[in-house]
């Protein structure tokens, strides 16, 4: 796993952001799906806004890129700011992300980066809808914005 330094570009987002266990972020983004289906313009994603992991009560945000700006009830629609971030591919289940996490955590660290928060986990290669797919071929992209 390399870890990369990389440009964010601006990208209009459409998600739904709950406080809760990580993983209702299944069903978030079966809501999302029905709510902007012909308006997705990219993989699904999260956001990340705690410091820190946390099993319960985590403040999180089930995204999807959107083709233009719609108003939707219960769904935020609004421009994710670009910039530079550290970038990481995670090759396998959704349950060893930890540890891509801890290595571009300690990679953070060592360079004294300051981590701007909300952090992206980008679902390149995952289940599907209707098929689960091989957990150990998911591609995951962490990435970790960062002040200049």
């Amino acid at each position: 796993m390399e870890i990369t330094e990389k440009n964010q570009e601006p990208m209009l987002i459409a998600g739904i952001r709950i406080r809760g266990n990580y993983r209702e972020s299944g069903r978030l983004f079966s809501t999302l799906g029905r709510k902007v289906g012909r308006h997705i313009a990219g993989p699904a994603f999260n956001l990340y806004y705690d410091e820190e992991y946390k099993e319960e009560d985590a403040d999180f945000e089930s995204c999807f890129p959107v083709k233009k700006a719609i108003a939707i009830e219960g769904v935020s629609v609004r421009e994710l700011p670009g910039g530079r971030c550290l970038s990481c591919q995670h090759l396998g289940p959704y349950e060893t992300l930890c540890e891509s996490y801890e290595k571009i955590f300690d990679h953070s660290k060592s360079i004294d980066m300051k981590i701007n928060y909300p952090i992206r986990e980008i679902y390149i290669k995952g289940p599907g809808m209707i098929f689960r797919g091989n957990p150990k071929k998911y591609i995951t992209e962490i990435q970790f914005p960062f002040e200049d």
